[in-house]
């Protein structure tokens, strides 16, 4: 796709956004618009009620810790970074009516204050003339939760394949030494407009890489994840006793799928009973180790590996 087409598309999606919309990412998860050699993927998510665009699969890995979060009442992927003047990302959102929310003060008088060249475009605008216009950076994700009191904020997640790659641009490539200071330099000055585009309105931006979680609570995510939002059409009142029993089971060291085998026999529909464990386990009703393999046929834990209380400091909002 050209500059400037992926500028319209930007601008476009992103420009006339407000709360109640359904979001749309400025870059989708499609080959024709995501960066060359990226693992692009598309979560449907039953709690936002939409597909989300990963752009890789360290991304994708986030979008579902992200979600896992109890108190996570959206999420925005790929949001631009304004080059001008706005209002705050969560302006207009009924949990802020009445609240004060600082503007963001746009990436143009960002970069200019911390010496970064902004990268620009020429465009053709509706009159037909060619000007140049500062072309939007964006986030990774956005994420939108409430505190413990229902105070809403948010915090922006940058994620990189390692945390290497926070501190070089375009690290794998052989360069001179020239290049090398260039990219690095790059690299740390795109990471401060970010950083402070957010930072002055009280948003906290954190660095995130894969190797920063569990290679067990990843797996666990994915296999969560694949089960969450399929339909269980069994009687409410039967899976809530069903639930009371797996979770009886955990308490007293009995595998879960002893229990899934037990009503399904009864009752049939087996799949539906062991789909009903991974529901119980994603959304928290039923609480295990994560940090464990979840395997439900040998006895579950119940103690640790909480991963929202593992991975506490990554939700941490503003500070007072």
């Amino acid at each position: 796709m050209k500059p400037h087409q992926r500028y319209s598309l930007i601008i476009e999606r992103q420009r006339n956004f407000h709360w109640g919309d359904q979001y749309t990412p400025s870059v989708l998860a499609q080959v024709s618009e995501a960066p060359r050699g990226s693992r692009v993927s598309r979560l449907v998510s039953s709690k936002l009620g939409r597909n989300l665009h990963a752009l890789s699969s360290p991304e994708r890995l986030f979008i579902q810790l992200a979600l896992h979060h109890p108190r996570l009442f959206d999420l925005h992927e790929q949001k631009m970074l304004s080059p001008v003047p706005t209002v705050h990302p969560l302006y207009g959102h009924p949990l802020t009516r009445g609240k004060f929310l600082p503007p963001v003060v746009g990436t143009l008088e960002i970069a200019e204050s911390i010496g970064f060249e902004h990268f620009a475009i020429c465009v053709t605008d509706e009159d037909g003339a060619r000007n140049w216009h500062p072309f939007p950076y964006q986030g990774d994700l956005l994420l939108y939760l409430t505190s413990t009191d229902g105070v809403p904020y948010a915090i922006n997640w940058t994620i990189k394949s390692t945390q290497e790659d926070f501190a070089e641009r375009r690290r794998s490539k052989l360069k001179t030494r020239p290049q090398l200071k260039k990219d690095r330099d790059h690299a740390e000055l795109r990471f401060r407009l970010e950083e402070e585009y957010y930072e002055r309105i009280g948003i906290r931006t954190v660095q995130l890489s894969p190797e920063l979680i569990s290679p067990v609570a990843r797996g666990n995510l994915d296999l969560l994840w694949a089960v969450h939002g399929r339909e269980l059409t069994l009687d409410p009142l039967l899976l809530a006793d069903y639930s009371s029993d797996i979770s009886e089971a955990v308490r007293v060291g009995d595998p879960v799928a002893e229990v899934a085998i037990r009503y399904g026999a009864r009752w049939g529909h087996r799949d539906q009973f062991l789909t009903r464990i991974y529901h119980d386990i994603w959304y928290r009703n039923l609480l295990v180790n994560l940090l464990r393999p979840l395997q439900i046929d040998h006895p579950l834990l119940s103690q640790g590996g909480d991963l929202i209380v593992e991975y506490a400091s990554l939700f941490v909002g503003p500070q007072p």
